[in-house]
């Protein structure tokens, strides 16, 4: 999946502003797929280059004028064959903290366990967010199709499930450095 596609599906939904895309990216498919503002709106830009979106320019009073997104035919064409695609199924991730943890044996036992303190008091904070995700999911019904926060729930109990997993593996590893919990 690219960001790309991420935002094609959300404007398929319905028309957004970058605002928009940016909160409904943070709110829901960041559990899986990170983005930053600045992201968004540089493949927005690429996106409308590409005939796949186009935009109005909404005028304000009081407020900075906004650009309301909207998905063309050529971008839902490029969104349906995505979503019907026979590739992107293998299990990939790409974690910096792994990366670290994979290379901690050139660090003191405490520094590694520290780190895994960290990483887990950094889980169980995610998880309380997460807490918030039933409402985005029934906030953001409204514009889907009828079947669409089914899914929605399905990728938010992967992300739970997903945390909580990675929560037991870093208590397990500091049990196995010796700490007790």
């Amino acid at each position: 999946m690219s960001l790309a596609h991420g935002i094609l599906g959300l404007l398929n939904y319905g028309d957004m502003s970058g605002y928009d895309l940016a909160k409904a990216f943070n709110s829901s498919l960041r559990f899986f797929w990170h983005a930053q503002n600045s992201q968004i709106y540089l493949t927005l830009d690429k996106l409308e280059k590409q005939g796949l979106i186009t935009h109005n320019l909404v005028i304000q009073t009081g407020r900075p004028n906004k650009k309301v997104y909207s998905i063309t035919e050529a971008g839902k064409d490029e969104f349906f064959s995505w979503l019907a695609g026979n590739t992107d199924t293998k299990y990939e991730i790409k974690s910096t903290f792994l990366m670290r943890i994979f290379f901690a044996g050139n660090i003191s036992k405490e520094q590694s366990i520290s780190m895994l303190k960290r990483f887990i008091k950094d889980c169980r904070s995610f998880l309380q967010e997460m807490d918030t995700v039933p409402a985005y999911i029934e906030e953001y019904a409204q514009i889907a199709p009828d079947n669409a926060p089914l899914y929605w729930q399905f990728t938010a109990d992967f992300g739970r499930r997903y945390v909580n997993m990675c929560i037991d593996w870093a208590e397990n590893c500091i049990r196995k450095l010796g700490e007790p919990l």
